[in-house]
């Protein structure tokens, strides 16, 4: 069976087209409160770079991944005091009331259905949907009080999470087998980004697709 498979998919590399890209995205992001106490206080621009990498096993379908570094986060209100950890041994307090703006960097993993219309002129249409694996790799908050400033709060974000995402955009071919991509994304998170056990909240995103395939 396992040898069936992998010839299987040996088969289907074989006949397909491979494409490689790169990106480099504005991104807005914004936390969605899964429990009481906090609440939503606004977003915040971020940006996302990295390698596109699409597998077409259909003149019109195909498989999208690739691995990019993405900067979220958000703004969060804290309607009681609460403790934000700044280290093994450290802590701030955080004053009720107080905003906190989140901002963490995150390596994310795509994975996603892609649908495109044959060349049109110059242009292909697309759409594209699918799953997204984050690995967080730091995380800073600075809030509306004096207590935190940029500080390293990575204890505070969970290292896991996942989202699914849909969208759209345009490929513009400019010659041979190179096109430049423009696309417009929405994230919607549904795992817990944060690690503490009284407060819960997923981030949602929308990404602003800058891209070039070759």
């Amino acid at each position: 069976m396992i040898v069936a498979g992998l010839l299987l998919f040996s088969g289907i590399f074989a006949q397909s087209k491979l494409r490689l890209g790169v990106h480099f995205d504005p991104v807005v992001s914004w936390f969605s409160p899964k429990t009481p106490r906090i609440e939503k206080d606004g977003g915040r621009p971020g940006i996302s770079g990295g390698l596109i990498l699409e597998y077409y096993f259909h003149e019109n379908y195909g498989l999208a991944s690739g691995l990019s570094i993405t900067m979220l986060g958000g703004n969060l209100m804290y309607h009681d005091s609460v403790y934000i950890s700044t280290g093994d041994e450290s802590s701030v307090l955080v004053k009720a009331g107080s905003t906190v703006a989140y901002r963490a960097n995150y390596l994310i993993i795509p994975l996603s259905l892609k649908l495109k219309t044959n060349q049109i002129g110059d242009f292909t249409y697309y759409a594209q949907l699918g799953l997204k694996q984050w690995i967080n790799i730091s995380a800073r908050a600075t809030d509306s009080g004096s207590g935190l400033s940029k500080d390293n709060v990575g204890k505070e974000i969970n290292l896991y999470g996942m989202s699914y995402f849909f969208g759209g955009g345009i490929e513009y071919d400019i010659g041979g087998n190179t096109s430049i991509n423009a696309g417009l994304y929405y994230d919607n998170g549904f795992t817990d980004v944060l690690s503490s056990n009284d407060h819960k909240a997923c981030l949602n995103f929308i990404t602003f697709r800058i891209g070039v395939f070759f």
